[in-house]
């Protein structure tokens, strides 16, 4: 008598089936990673520009000069060179007593935080009040919007 035959193990298309379900599952879970990593360098960028303004705020309260005068610069953002950037970064932590070492680095994507010194530039009153400082997230600036820092001396 024969035995009937039972299948044993899977058939290749059952294989491929499965194959391409975990393929595709990795593939969203790339994609969902890639989102998550992208929206925390936003948030950190974010958070390190609010502490950056914060410490602005504090230098000029406790020096009672301009971010300008704090920092010896007129346009930090556009120089090209790292040293002048760490000793604008230095002079306003000083300044504020605040621990700014995590700002010396860059913001999240490697570029240097953009700090643009305007108020106190010009010869006259309404030339040293025409613009503010501003502080970008730097040239990946990745939807994140220039934080225009109130006036210090001049009037809102």
């Amino acid at each position: 008598m024969n035995k009937p035959h039972s299948p044993r193990g899977f058939t290749i298309v059952e294989l491929l089936i499965v194959i391409v379900v975990i393929a595709i599952l990795a593939a969203i879970t790339v994609v969902a990673y890639n989102g998550i990593q992208e929206r925390a360098k936003v948030s950190q960028a974010n958070s390190e520009l609010n502490m950056f303004i914060k410490a602005i705020h504090t230098a000029r309260l406790n020096t009672d000069r301009t971010l300008y005068s704090i920092t010896g610069s007129n346009c930090t953002r556009c120089s090209t060179d790292p040293a002048r950037y760490v000793l604008s970064i230095d002079r306003i932590a000083a300044a504020s007593q605040t621990n700014l070492d995590s700002i010396k680095d860059g913001n999240p994507w490697g570029d240097p935080y953009g700090i643009d010194e305007n108020e106190g530039e010009g010869s006259t009153q309404a030339a040293q009040c025409s613009n503010r400082d501003s502080v970008t997230a730097g040239t990946s600036n990745k939807g994140i919007a220039t934080i225009m820092i109130p006036f210090y001396n001049c009037s809102n």
